[in-house]
């Protein structure tokens, strides 16, 4: 269905006028909306709030980025349920680019189906917490990697990153879950201990994901390696002037302080956390 809908905006060129299509995660496409409470996405200077995290903010980055010099970005935002979806929508050029940052390491085979955006995270920048039940106390308990190597970690096998960072961890029970929006209950259920993510704008760094309430175990945090990029569909016609005009846009962001402070706002660069330990990789 998303196919026939924005089929027919994949041969058209950038302009003025033809709104690009941009592909969101439904999840972060619904908070996106709420957090902007009706207020226009490329006169952003705020990014804390209710609603605000990583995926969100990025969203804004990319309305930022592109209306660099004009009044709007000139966007057509579509949700997508999956990731996977959303990266076969792309290189099928049934849309031209994503609307938040992925792992460049989760794309090793698609030079000639995707280009990428300037590195909006870079090595180690990507810092995640370990989030488990409020309710679990023996994770909650953990303080060091020791503590944390006898606990059973959750991850989709698709985020490779995650996945190698939690198996250079030394962790051997990681448990494989398709849909993140699952994860926060089957953690309630006890079927796992933690999983990485995002540190969140909150008092108390807590995420509430489906009416679940996860925290972070306090004072452990792992920093994860790779780069983060908006993908760009190569086949799109108008792709490298998209590429051309994002990167620019980006590159003037960065220089103004505003990717830092949009992090800031989500909470994903913590003064909170600043001091908890980095896990450390083992040795192989």
């Amino acid at each position: 269905m998303l196919s026939t809908l924005l089929g027919g905006a994949a041969g058209q060129a950038l302009s003025a006028r033809a709104p690009i299509p941009v592909l969101v995660p439904a999840d972060v496409l619904r908070d996106f909306r709420a957090f902007l409470g009706g207020r226009r996405a490329e006169q952003l200077t705020s990014f804390a709030g209710a609603h605000s995290r990583r995926d969100v903010v990025e969203l804004a980055l990319l309305h930022l980025a592109l209306a660099e010099g004009r009044r709007e970005a000139g966007l057509a935002l579509q949700p997508v349920p999956t990731a996977a979806r959303l990266h076969r929508e792309l290189s099928q050029a049934h849309a031209a680019c994503s609307g938040t940052s992925f792992w460049r390491q989760d794309f090793p085979a698609d030079e000639h189906r995707l280009l990428f955006s300037v590195a909006l995270l870079q090595d180690g920048e990507f810092e995640a917490g370990l989030y488990t039940a409020a309710g679990n106390r023996r994770a909650l308990a953990a303080r060091s990697l020791a503590d944390v190597l006898a606990l059973k970690a959750m991850c989709n096998r698709d985020w490779r990153v995650d996945w190698q960072s939690l198996e250079q961890l030394g962790l051997r029970d990681i448990q494989h879950v398709g849909n993140w929006e699952l994860m926060p209950r089957m953690l309630a259920s006890g079927r796992a201990d933690f999983v990485l993510a995002p540190f969140q704008p909150t008092p108390d760094l807590a995420l509430e994901v489906g009416g679940v309430r996860l925290v972070p175990i306090p004072g452990l945090k792992v920093a994860l390696q790779g780069t983060r990029h908006y993908l760009l569909s190569a086949q799109h016609e108008g792709a490298p002037e998209l590429k051309q005009r994002l990167d620019a846009g980006l590159a003037s962001l960065r220089a103004r302080g505003l990717v830092r402070r949009a992090y800031v706002g989500a909470g994903f660069i913590n003064a909170a956390v600043a001091a908890w330990s980095v896990l450390p990789v083992l040795e192989r």
